[in-house]
């Protein structure tokens, strides 16, 4: 059930009708939450049941922003990393990209708006972090210092990339 509340007062809260299959319901009680179901279960019961929309809602809400961070002055270097970095999730990732579970951003942290990624992240140099966001919180991240080890070897820096991000996919 959805609640419309008005931002004066709780009790002037509209309900919306919720519907089930062919029949619509206004309910004033708060739907109680479904019961969760044990972490040890069979495997072939596990694959009978079909994801709650709880589930749904949560694998919609996480996602893996891999984001480059570079500065107004650009090296060659630096402008492969990104490059390299932007290629290897497009080649890899194609479907994650399409729909919403991955996503690539290259942000200047000089620019003011950009700033607080520093700290954040604990920036030293120009860098390729990831981040892996559930429920629309980071849950963890890290900075893959390695691909300045990379840089000159494509297939090594792919692969590492690759890697990397998978593991977080895999967290979701």
């Amino acid at each position: 059930m959805y609640k419309e509340f008005s931002p004066k007062s709780e009790s002037k809260a509209t309900n919306i009708v919720e519907t089930r299959g062919e029949k619509a319901t206004v309910s004033v009680e708060p739907t109680p939450a479904p019961k969760s179901r044990p972490l040890k279960e069979p495997a072939t019961k596990q694959k009978q049941e079909t994801p709650s929309p709880l589930t749904e809602v949560k694998s919609q809400n996480s996602k893996v922003i891999v984001y480059y961070f570079h500065g107004t002055f650009r090296c060659t270097t630096c402008q492969n990393i990104e490059k390299y970095s932007k290629e290897a999730i497009e080649h890899y990732f194609p479907n994650e990209l399409k729909n919403g579970k991955l996503e690539f951003k290259a942000l200047n942290v000089e620019e003011a708006e950009n700033r607080h990624y520093i700290q954040d992240y604990q920036l030293f140099s120009r860098a390729l972090v990831i981040s892996l966001v559930k429920q629309d919180k980071e849950a963890t991240w890290k900075n893959l210092t390695d691909v300045w080890k990379h840089v000159r070897d494509k297939d090594k820096f792919f692969q590492y990339v690759k890697d990397e991000v998978d593991k977080l996919l895999k967290e979701m």
